[in-house]
């Protein structure tokens, strides 16, 4: 399975970073996310609730980044595992200043899917995993705005 686009946020990369790496602000950025915490500087688990077709199940989450270079550049790798499966792979996303107020961020990702959720096509979980991407990357535009307007 393989994704990977791009989304335009309205701030400079060096509000958007802080945003990214926050546990607390990444438990609302992402869909179905119940539980989030950092183990270590590099080490975030989680726990996920999501509905995959008829399968809804929670799932275990573990990510490691492996390269940051802040505010530009992140690469992190994680499973999601759960009673239907389970998901292995890598991720990274690059965040360029398009003007003093805009940021495009473009990310991709590859992932190898294993267990009863073989039984779903990957085009599926390309389409179910570049949704909720969208989403968090909306829901992150939408609090960088509402931050904006709350410091004027």
């Amino acid at each position: 399975m393989k994704v990977a686009n791009r989304y335009t946020l309205d701030a400079p990369p060096e509000r958007v970073w802080p945003h990214i790496l926050n546990p607390s602000l990444l438990m609302k950025l992402i869909p179905g996310c119940q539980q989030i915490e950092q183990v270590s500087p590099t080490e975030y688990h989680a726990q996920i609730r999501a509905r995959l077709a008829a399968i809804a199940a929670t799932f275990r989450t573990v990510v490691r980044l492996v390269e940051c270079e802040e505010p530009h550049h992140c690469s992190f790798e994680g499973v999601v595992t759960g009673p239907t499966g389970s998901i292995r792979g890598s991720a990274s996303f690059e965040l360029q200043e398009v003007n003093a107020h805009k940021t495009l961020i473009e990310y991709q990702g590859n992932a190898i899917i294993s267990g009863a959720l073989m039984q779903l096509s990957a085009r599926f979980f390309e389409g179910v995993a570049d949704t909720f991407i969208k989403q968090g990357l909306a829901q992150l535009n939408q609090e960088l705005q509402s931050e904006q307007k709350d410091s004027q």
